[in-house]
């Protein structure tokens, strides 16, 4: 099977020069806040406004057409109307330009097929590797290239995000930036006229800024082809993904936003399996189980050691890893006698480990080092919240500390708002993944333990 070069894709994701045809003043409109973004960021290449009806654009020269700008681009994105796309790609396919990013809609997702296929065959012809067309662009933090209409820009960080929804690439920008989560690459796909999420992936599977591969599919358009790149790409990066659409209700609404045709959820689950990629249900669980496979290693078995300031919480996270299948071992007599050794008398050290609720710095960093130096616990989970006894920020220094001296996993979830907030950004500056329910934390971990067993699964087929 036939699979893209990562370098036929370097023009689309790595541009030294990129042409903005409709290119807009009106910030209200897309060619606006595409000019915005991508004239305004740190992007060290060439960028050539192209509009007809202008001659300045923020500060810079306007070109009437894609003829009078002064070399030959590697990108253009276009953002003119749907009808006019064609005529736009053949020019720029005349220039001897190697990728484009279409915006514009009216295309597959309307039902207008004929216009979209129109799009392949120029692609397929002239060689132009084409993003779209009714895609939100892309955003390539390692060269400060923001191609995208978000209000939001992409703090620069380790995942990459492959999504065919626009909309969602918006809304998880905006979420991940309140919370100070960072990406390599944000791709929008679009309709998939031509690039799709098996290019995507075998682009990002030897880019060094990647750490993790988050995606949300509507629909797969070649399986096939998909789990090849996915089992070749997951060798290289942990991938976890979330497929949409595979209810009637969802397909039916998947068919009228991007076009594409939904999967049944048991050849989803088989072809996710066969790739080594995690599935997930839910985007905050795509985000954070992302994280979790971007800054975390793979645990060797499945167990987990609970450490907590709060019985309850020990209780309810220890429930929801037994609900995945992890396992809560209580701990040996020899383990417990060296908790009892830095805990108060009232303490639990059966697993959870109740360290009570004014544990502070000092018995953070004594528990997670011994769980963590045991055999006993392949992951360590870390929970803190606020009970007017101490702030967080001792506790996610100490479990920080901790963190940075083993090789074991360690994930961390802080209940609260505000009064949490001073030990979140200490365990996100660590890298240590933050969670804030039981339920989230749980899933994260049951991700990076499926990852070593998905990918001795695909390796042996």
């Amino acid at each position: 099977m036939e699979l893209p070069t990562r370098e036929s894709l370097k023009p689309l994701f790595e541009p030294k020069s990129v042409a903005l045809i409709g290119a807009s003043h009106k910030l209200h409109k897309v060619g606006g806040a595409l000019a915005r973004n991508a004239l305004s960021s740190s992007f060290s290449g060439q960028i050539y406004p192209v509009n007809p009806n202008l001659k300045t654009l923020f500060g810079h020269r306007v070109y009437r057409d894609l003829n009078e700008v002064p070399e030959v681009v590697d990108l253009v994105e276009i953002a003119v109307p749907g009808s006019a796309v064609p005529r736009v790609l053949l020019e720029a396919a005349q220039k001897g330009v190697k990728a484009a990013i279409i915006v514009s809609s009216g295309f597959a997702e309307i039902g207008n097929f004929e216009l979209q296929e129109e799009l392949a065959k120029i692609s397929h012809r002239y060689g132009i590797r084409i993003l779209g067309p009714n895609c939100f662009g892309l955003i390539n933090t390692a060269v400060g290239l923001d191609l995208t209409f978000s209000f939001t820009q992409a703090i620069k960080g380790s995942i990459s995000f492959i999504s065919q929804s626009g909309a969602m690439c918006c809304g998880t920008l905006d979420y991940a930036f309140q919370k100070g989560i960072g990406f390599s690459k944000f791709i929008n796909l679009g309709n998939k006229c031509d690039v799709d999420e098996a290019d995507a992936l075998i682009y990002l599977s030897e880019d060094p800024q990647t750490k993790a591969i988050a995606l949300y599919i509507e629909g797969i358009r070649d399986g096939r082809r998909f789990m090849a790149a996915a089992k070749e790409a997951s060798k290289n990066k942990p991938i976890i993904g979330i497929k949409a659409g595979l209810t009637e209700a969802g397909a039916r609404a998947a068919l009228s936003h991007t076009g594409s045709l939904a999967n049944r959820k048991e050849l989803v689950d088989a072809a996710f399996l066969q790739s080594g990629v995690v599935r997930v249900d839910d985007i905050e669980d795509l985000i954070g189980g992302a994280l979790a496979l971007a800054w975390q290693p793979p645990p060797r078995g499945t167990r987990i050691g609970i450490i907590t300031n709060a019985g309850g919480l020990g209780v309810t996270v220890a429930d929801w890893c037994q609900i995945l299948d992890l396992k809560v071992p209580v701990f040996s007599e020899e383990m417990r006698s060296k908790l009892r050794a830095v805990l108060p008398e009232i303490a639990a050290t059966a697993n959870p480990v109740d360290m009570t609720g004014d544990a502070d710095f000092d018995r953070y960093k004594a528990v997670s080092q011994i769980l963590l130096e045991s055999e006993e616990v392949d992951l360590l989970i870390a929970i803190f919240t606020s009970q007017g006894l101490v702030t967080s920020y001792g506790p996610a220094q100490a479990i920080s500390e901790t963190a940075n001296k083993t090789r074991k996993p360690v994930l961390a979830m802080l209940m609260g708002g505000s009064s949490i907030e001073q030990g979140r950004r200490i365990l996100i500056q660590n890298e240590i993944p933050v969670y804030h329910f039981p339920e989230k934390i749980a899933i994260a971990a049951k991700a990076l333990t499926q990852l070593r067993s998905l990918r001795r699964h695909s390796s042996d087929k």
